[in-house]
């Protein structure tokens, strides 16, 4: 067995998103404190980018590790590794590599709304409506993907392989 990835979203594609969607949180968050709060480990490159190229906003970072999948399978339940930070008093800018299902940022949303933030909004690299099971809406979206494929690269791993990868692929899996 073999899996072949094709690059859907090359690096230089990847990047100008990234700097597009900095510019408009800037925009949106001129002059305030903005708590960026990273999903593990996918959001992780996305994140670093993201954060680096906003202007005239006062970030702080914060990191939580969530577990949905199970290898190439979403497991149906989300799993917290960890405290979820104190959000309360802050505007909260969730950071994530993927939504899919929905099922782990509306989990994660509604802990984090019970802690009363001034604001929350969420930036993730690809949002995959073509498996959602519950809705979830993100402000910030660097791509849009219609198809029901299985993503790797630029934080999105299969089964922990393809993370570090500069562009967005899909895989093809040969037996």
């Amino acid at each position: 067995m073999s899996d072949e990835y094709n690059v859907l979203f090359d690096a230089e594609a990847v990047q100008k998103r990234v700097s597009e969607i900095a510019a408009q949180i800037s925009a949106d968050y001129a002059g305030k404190r903005l708590l960026c709060l990273v999903v593990l480990r996918g959001g992780f490159f996305f994140g670093a980018d993201l954060v680096r190229e906003l202007q005239g906003v006062d970030v702080e970072l914060e990191f939580v590790k969530l577990q949905s999948y199970s290898g190439r399978e979403t497991s149906g339940r989300l799993i917290v590794n960890g405290p979820l930070p104190r959000v309360s008093g802050y505007d909260v800018l969730v950071i994530e590599d993927l939504v899919d299902t929905g099922l782990t940022l509306s989990n994660l949303h509604e802990a984090l709304v019970a802690q009363g933030p001034n604001s929350l909004r969420y930036a993730i690299v690809v949002d995959k409506k073509a498996r959602r099971e519950i809705p979830f809406e993100c402000e910030y979206v660097a791509f849009d993907v219609d198809a029901d494929v299985f993503l790797v690269g630029y934080g999105m791993d299969d089964q922990n392989k393809g993370r570090t990868l500069p562009y967005i692929g899909t895989v093809t899996r040969h037996d």
